[in-house]
């Protein structure tokens, strides 16, 4: 089974002979990544508890105005996320290299992915176990549910986006 790379020489992370270093920079697999992630995970916490704020306000104050539940609850997630996003952009996790655009549908699609696992997690706890209180099922649906979106928000949105680079060599494994 083969696979493309594709690297420059004299680019971090590439040997001068044009292969990918196996070991990166540090001299350590996945270093940076555990490091950046470690001092990202806080950061991403608070943001997401001035999301959970944002959400609750803005439900009550659409609720207050007369909007229905559901729509209230829409309007109040989906504006809580557009906050989480642009918080966790500026505090908790280095630039992507993606176009705005690009990083805020990365964001929501990996914000639902989460909500919708968080809803059916608590579900399936409430249907299998129903002696379980339902705050603690909450809480750790909602537990579980976070650490799937840090890990989604840190590769798949936040994640180094590195465009086709000019003069670039493909090499192909065969491995």
């Amino acid at each position: 089974m083969g696979s493309t790379i594709a690297c420059e020489a004299g680019a971090p992370g590439v040997a001068r002979t044009g292969r990918p270093d196996r070991v990166g920079r540090t001299g350590r697999v996945g270093g940076d990544v555990l490091r950046r992630a470690a001092r990202s995970l806080p950061r991403f916490l608070a943001v997401g508890l001035a999301g959970l704020a944002t959400d609750a306000a803005l439900f009550a104050l659409a609720s207050r105005l007369g909007l229905p539940d559901a729509a209230a609850r829409a309007l109040s997630l989906g504006l809580a996320t557009l906050v989480t996003w642009r918080l966790n952009r500026r505090f908790s996790f280095r630039p992507s290299g993606r176009a705005a655009r690009t990083e805020a549908a990365r964001y929501a699609a990996v914000a639902l992915c989460a909500q919708g696992f968080n809803y059916g997690l608590f579900l399936l706890l409430r249907a299998g176990l129903p002696q379980v209180w339902p705050l603690l099922a909450l809480g750790f649906s909602a537990g579980c549910a976070a650490a799937g979106s840090f890990l989604g928000q840190f590769i798949v949105t936040f994640g180094s986006h590195r465009p086709a680079v000019r003069g670039a060599v493909a090499l192909r494994s065969d491995a």
